[in-house]
């Protein structure tokens, strides 16, 4: 926890909740800020990089870091009764930023983040994931993977992101068999990339089980194949 705690604070957010492996983080003010968003993303991307360096380590336990992004109007207060009053976030965003976060495992992701969270935003590597309907919501929320940050290079970055968003565009028109092969070349050249993974299951899924005629391709977290 000393490991994770450190990039919030240092980017002005604060921990308002830990429990078991997990802890919330909150930035907010009387009046929200871009700002806020771009602080809460850099934490993030320190807490996975300071997180991998733990995981790696000699005497670690080898455990993986998930984080999840949301952005909107939450209540903080008191909360409880009696003698038992915690301080703490509470309102519909901090259960979309659990859910994203969860959906990391199925995605093969270690950042994700909503459209609300990176909208508007410069100077981050993002890529679009697409459209989730995630467990206990009825709204679909688009969903982007937090990369790292504009200026820094990574060896084949730009070719998968290419040839992923061209694969996701055959996946949203409905042609999963060309979409399935475009996913499988991503995963030819970069074998570790989860999210391409991710669609080729699903494009195996739906082309079993084809999606409603009005399907608008949005994707139910429960589509995803364990």
């Amino acid at each position: 926890y000393a490991t994770l705690f450190a990039p919030v604070r240092t980017h002005g957010g604060f921990v308002s909740d830990v429990v078991g492996d997990a802890m919330l983080a909150v930035w907010a003010q009387a009046q929200p800020e871009a700002s806020q968003c771009a602080q809460a993303c850099r934490a993030a991307l320190e807490v996975a990089q300071a997180a991998e360096h733990f995981r790696v380590a000699p005497d670690s336990a080898g455990l993986a870091t998930r984080i999840g992004l949301h952005a909107g109007p939450i209540l903080l207060g008191n909360v409880g009764a009696a003698d038992h009053i915690e301080y703490r976030a509470v309102g519909d965003i901090v259960n979309t930023a659990s859910r994203l976060q969860a959906l990391n495992k199925a995605l093969g992701t270690r950042v994700l983040a909503s459209r609300e969270t990176v909208a508007g935003l410069d100077g981050f590597r993002l890529r679009a994931l697409g459209s989730f309907r995630l467990p206990g919501k009825s709204r679909a929320t688009d969903v982007f993977e937090l990369r790292g940050l504009t200026g820094e290079v990574v060896p084949g970055e730009r070719e998968l992101l290419q040839d992923f968003a061209a694969a996701f565009e055959e996946f949203t028109a409905r042609r999963f068999e060309a979409a399935r092969a475009g996913f499988v070349r991503c995963l030819e050249r970069f074998p570790d990339d989860g999210p391409a993974g991710c669609y080729v299951a699903l494009c195996e899924y739906y082309i079993s089980q084809p999606p409603a005629p009005d399907w608008d391709g949005v994707v139910s977290a429960a589509d995803i194949p364990a």
